[in-house]
């Protein structure tokens, strides 16, 4: 049941950020005035960006 509450969660961000973005472009005008609105970044993680793969393990300094 875990999984389908965070789907949830996740479509209800998405929709947040969709909605506060279609309010922004609905009040630029000019229409070449940049669209802009307040996100926090887990927000605006989609998921769609690939995950850097983490850093080599320290290498032990020899003596």
């Amino acid at each position: 049941m875990g999984d389908a509450a965070d789907a949830a969660r996740e479509r209800a961000k998405r929709k947040k950020v969709q909605d506060q973005l279609d309010e922004a472009l609905a009040d630029s005008s000019p229409a070449s005035d940049p669209v802009s609105i307040v996100t926090s970044g887990e927000e605006e993680d989609w998921g769609t960006e690939p995950q850097a793969p983490p850093p080599p393990p320290a290498k032990p300094k020899e003596r």
